[in-house]
């Protein structure tokens, strides 16, 4: 039985979100000493969520075995992020400071959705009369 209910879809796409973009940081941080390297990071979850509600709304296919367009995860594009005197002589624009108040707020953002989850599970819970 599939259940679909958007408030724990979006938790799903803001926790798979927080991951990807965890992993971009992870790969800042570990070449923070490689010459010429440039910091990369993700656009913002509410930017991605509302750039694929728009998506989802203005094209869908007709049939079945067409493809939709925008099927993509939009939004989850990687770009250059380089803060103001970042760059450093050999080249490399990765700031430690910089990147660890990303990772910061990114685990702020995971626990936000793992706590919105959890909250949505134990509603249907006791809506169903299961309550632990």
């Amino acid at each position: 039985m599939k259940i679909d209910i958007g408030i724990l879809q979006m938790a799903q796409d803001l926790a798979a979100h927080t991951s990807s973009r965890q992993s971009v940081i992870a790969q800042n941080i570990a070449n923070a000493d490689t010459p010429g390297y440039k910091a990369r990071d993700m656009a913002s979850f509410a930017d991605s969520f509302h750039e694929t509600a728009h998506m989802r709304m203005s094209s869908r296919p007709a049939r079945a075995a067409h493809i939709a367009m925008g099927s993509s995860s939009a939004g989850a594009d990687i770009f250059e992020s380089t803060e103001f005197g970042a760059e450093s002589p050999n080249g490399n624009t990765v700031s430690l400071e910089d990147q660890l108040v990303r990772a910061a707020d990114v685990k702020y953002q995971h626990d936000l959705a793992l706590g919105i989850y959890a909250k949505s599970i134990n509603i249907l819970r006791a809506g169903m009369g299961r309550i632990r």
